[in-house]
């Protein structure tokens, strides 16, 4: 590998300090708990102990902390171990470090957000890691517990959930709703823990290697419901395999189909799309591919969750006006509307067709109604109308924030009944967990409330097979962790995801035979190893960290790197002078710019939508100096303004990758054109002046005046601020002129769209029947298995003609746009349907498409749906792209 920069001292030290002498850790200074936050951790080394959730001990930790030469050492959450050289002064305490060490019970490390602090004396021979049992058992295949009902495969699963209830003390099922489940005596099981995550591959289990995947922002852009399916089955599998082994649980808070609606979010590296549609297809395939096994149709390979139910997407801004809210005091006003055709239409596609068994319940307040407390969320629409059957889980102290951030009540007992009866059944935290004995005491619940949640966990349970005999699941082993068809799948998320914004004269795919020498240069040079363990495995396979200036190395072996900018937030211009002239001297410059962790993350927002002032000054000066047009790798989860890139002559390709990750490695081929890139945007991206127009604070879709105070006012207090204007989110309502619009994407080849519409009217009757059946059943979000088995209204063929000399995939996108689009509420446009097909030069190929009944109907304010008569048109493709090459068809019809 190369990288463009010295190898961390803390590689070095711990390099040079293997083998040393010494004898062992003693702890010097009693533990002090302290409370930690996702972002900025207190020591900022990051959980040095093996992939987020390995065994620990304050004694093991601290040998972490010695090879690293740091003087303190903190425990948190169990399994994590973090380094530092100092402690704030302001640092708050906390009383959460609870959770025992894995390796020694009697030792505490830590708890949720919570960080055990000490400092330590470590001599001789470094001590090894510890070594636990597996953290699963199956008690039914003990003596003492396999006669019980709950162990019998040929009872009902209902019977034996309820035998396993019924066995149960008060404090058991008291402890089987919090996410770190104790031991539970009564039915010889082992410690649970609900909580792992999958986003981009496994972690938070004892597994030393995973593989990483890439990040959802970027295979979203492949609109490849294979990939996103085979992605969820190679991580299923993964997650089944350790499971098998003994080091890890089957539960995984994944995949984020939260809408990408405002391009400041800070977690939009996580999510799919900014479209309700694709988001929802992307959940259904992800989930489907994660839980279900071929071998074994009767039991789930590994649980999926889809977050953040619902309208989280905001973690914590304070504006120039020092106005402040955060994602855990939120309270989202939002439209029923707005609810209804965008916010949760992806859950409901996650449940109804994706079969979901975990739902997880969101930080933020809903309408005043905190989204862990609401009974209509929960229960009214995602069980008795979606039909829901799995379990629904809290994020991390959501359930803490109904009493103590929303004061929704500020009793702690009545938080716990809100939470259980509105269907919350695990509690990542410990508030139920402590205040729920005080709470049937006080007769604010009763026994009924535990057994009802409980039934929810240990049916999920059951269906993962935890207590059946072993079967094909079973024999799942850990060589299929990184086997060769999980990293081949992994590879193909950029390959076929990556979107090609310009190409002039045609500047890619470079060739490896007249390249020559490459320069890569730009502080995105080296992406890599600082977001592999962000919700994935910290560990990928081989221990590799591919970055950019790999991809290219696999081409050509003359290659040069630099950073130009020491990160893509700092001010430091004093190494641009040197990209210059390390430009000058290349003869192919290929720049690799945008955003990475520090810019949004969880629990930090993105404060510009524009590249930083260094970034662009190492743009305009690279640009100027190379020998010909260069090549910008764009990197970023948020959606920078690129008028003056697109715009710059010296520019010649810009190639948008998403956040990759590890699997960079694979860009190269698309760069040398080994394959075509056919990704197509999943975000608009905005002008600058979008950011100063409408607040993050603002949920609403659909444009109009604001009630929050305009972004770039700098007043002292934000009342005195004039209020924004929103110009529409997403491309379903923007009412700007977007910089690159949503569905773009460029070929190295050419294609022509020719479509064949079944009919030119169509009756609308089939709609108001849906309509009408939905209202029957007391529903308010139409059965989609109801509308994706009605007949359509109209079907269109379209044929997919290469007219290049490449053999490529293309990317077909339908869109459709109502009668009087953008007034009353109305979207511009939304895509209703997508296909990916490979088209070799000179052929054709067929796609079949066609709206679905909801698409000829509207939710109105009133959060109801009503038919839409009128002309439609049905756009095949982009407009914009059309005259660069791309395919493109409308149709117009007439509806009754």
């Amino acid at each position: 590998r190369m990288v463009c920069k010295m190898a961390s001292m803390a590689a070095v030290i711990l390099g040079c300090l293997v083998g040393s002498a010494s004898a062992g850790c003693t702890i010097d200074t009693p533990v002090k708990c302290y409370v930690d936050s996702a972002t900025p951790r207190l020591f900022p080394s990051g959980n040095v102990n093996a992939n987020w959730a390995g065994a620990n001990s304050l004694e093991f930790c601290a040998q972490l902390c010695a090879n690293l030469s740091m003087p303190f050492a903190g425990v948190e959450d169990g399994q994590q171990c973090y380094c530092g050289k100092t402690v704030p002064a302001d640092t708050k305490l906390s009383t959460k470090c609870t959770n025992p060490c894995p390796a020694n019970k009697n030792e505490m490390c830590g708890g949720n957000y919570a960080i055990g602090v000490y400092t330590f004396s470590c001599t001789g021979t470094p001590i090894p890691a510890p070594t636990t049992p597996p953290l699963m058992n199956n008690p039914c295949l003990n003596e003492t517990f396999k006669s019980m009902k709950w162990c019998d495969v040929t009872a009902s699963l209902d019977d034996r959930v309820n035998d396993a209830i019924g066995r149960m003390t008060i404090q058991e099922k008291i402890n089987n709703l919090d996410t770190s489940v104790p031991a539970t005596p009564s039915l010889g099981l082992n410690p649970y823990n609900w909580w792992s995550e999958s986003s981009t591959g496994i972690s938070h289990g004892h597994n030393k290697e995973a593989t990483k995947f890439a990040f959802p922002i970027l295979t979203g852009m492949s609109f490849n419901r294979t990939l996103w399916k085979v992605t969820g089955r190679a991580i299923g599998r993964e997650a089944r395999a350790n499971m098998n082994a003994g080091n890890g649980y089957s539960t995984f808070w994944a995949p984020v189909v939260n809408l990408a609606r405002e391009p400041r979010w800070g977690r939009n590296i996580e999510v799919p799309s900014e479209d309700p549609y694709q988001s929802g297809e992307y959940a259904e395939n992800y989930v489907q591919g994660m839980e279900s096994a071929p071998e074994d149709p009767s039991h789930i390979q590994a649980s999926a969750c889809c977050k953040h139910y619902v309208a989280n997407s905001m973690e914590s801004t304070t504006s120039l006006s020092n106005e402040h809210h955060d994602r855990n005091h939120y309270n989202a006003i939002i439209s029923e509307q707005d609810l209804v055709d965008s916010y949760m239409v992806p859950f409901q596609a996650c449940v109804e067709k994706g079969k979901v068994s975990g739902l997880m319940c969101s930080y933020n307040a809903v309408n005043g109604v905190p989204s862990c407390a609401n009974h209509w969320l929960l229960t009214d629409i995602a069980r008795d109308e979606w039909g829901f059957d799995g379990y629904v889980t809290s994020d991390c102290d959501a359930d803490n924030d109904v009493v103590n951030s929303h004061h929704y009540t500020d009793i702690p007992e009545q938080g716990v009944q809100d939470v259980l009866r509105a269907g919350t059944d695990v509690d990542c935290g410990r508030f139920v967990g402590t205040n729920a004995q005080s709470a049937l005491n006080k007769s604010y619940i009763t026994e009924t409330d535990l057994d009802d949640r409980l039934k929810n966990l240990f049916k999920v349970r059951m269906r993962l097979g935890h207590f059946d005999p072993p079967g094909p699941l079973q024999q799942i082993s850990p060589s299929d962790i990184c086997s060769n068809e999980s990293i081949a799948v992994s590879m193909e998320g950029p390959r076929q995801s990556a979107a090609l914004l310009k190409n002039v004269n045609k500047a890619l795919p470079l060739s490896a035979a007249t390249a020559g020498s490459v320069f890569v240069v730009g502080p995105n040079a080296n992406l890599s190893k600082s977001d592999a363990g962000y919700y994935g495995p910290g560990n990928p396979c081989g221990s590799l960290f591919w970055n950019m200036v790999d991809a290219v190395s696999v081409y050509t072996s003359t290659v040069t790197c630099a950073l130009g900018v020491p990160s893509v937030l700092s001010t430091n211009m004093s190494q641009i002078p040197a990209a210059v002239e390390m430009a000058k001297a290349a003869d192919t410059v290929v720049l690799v710019v945008g955003t990475d962790l520090t810019w949004a993350r969880e629990g930090h927002d993105a404060e510009t939508i524009t590249f930083s002032p260094a970034q662009i000054a190492l743009i305009g000066n690279v640009t100027a100096a190379a020998k010909k047009p260069v090549i910008l790798v764009l990197m970023t989860a948020t959606p920078l303004d690129l008028t003056d890139v697109l715009a710059n002559d010296k520019v010649g390709a810009v190639l948008h990758v998403g956040q990759p990750s590890v699997t960079a490695l694979s860009l190269g081929d698309v760069l040398f054109g080994k394959v075509s890139p056919a990704g197509r945007t999943v975000q608009t991206v905005y002008p600058a002046a979008y950011a100063d127009e409408i607040s993050i604070f603002d949920f609403g879709m659909r444009p109009g005046p604001s009630t929050f105070a305009r972004p770039d006012c700098v007043a002292a207090n934000e009342s005195t601020c004039p209020r924004g204007t929103n110009p529409g989110r997403t491309y379903r309502f923007y009412t700007g002129t977007p910089v690159v619009p949503f569905g773009f994407g460029l070929s190295y080849t050419t294609f022509t769209y020719s479509t064949s519409a079944s009919v030119d009217t169509a009756s609308l009757g089939p709609v108001r029947r849906l309509l009408a059946d939905t209202a029957d059943a007391g529903r308010r979000f139409p059965e989609l298995g109801a509308v994706q088995g009605a007949a359509p209204l109209v079907q269109y063929n379209v044929t997919v003609t290469n007219t290049g000399s490449v053999d490529a995939d293309d990317v077909v996108l339908g869109f459709i746009t109502p009668p009087n689009a953008g007034t009353d509420g109305l979207p511009l446009k939304q895509l209703f349907g997508f296909d990916r097909v490979h088209v070799p030069a000179g052929q054709s190929r067929s796609v079949y498409l066609y709206p679905e009944l909801t698409n000829f109907a509207a939710v109105g304010s009133d959060g109801v749906r009503a038919v839409i008569a009128g002309e439609y048109t049905v756009q095949f493709g982009l407009r914009e792209s059309s005259t660069l090459g791309m395919g493109f068809t409308e149709h117009k019809l007439q509806t009754v």
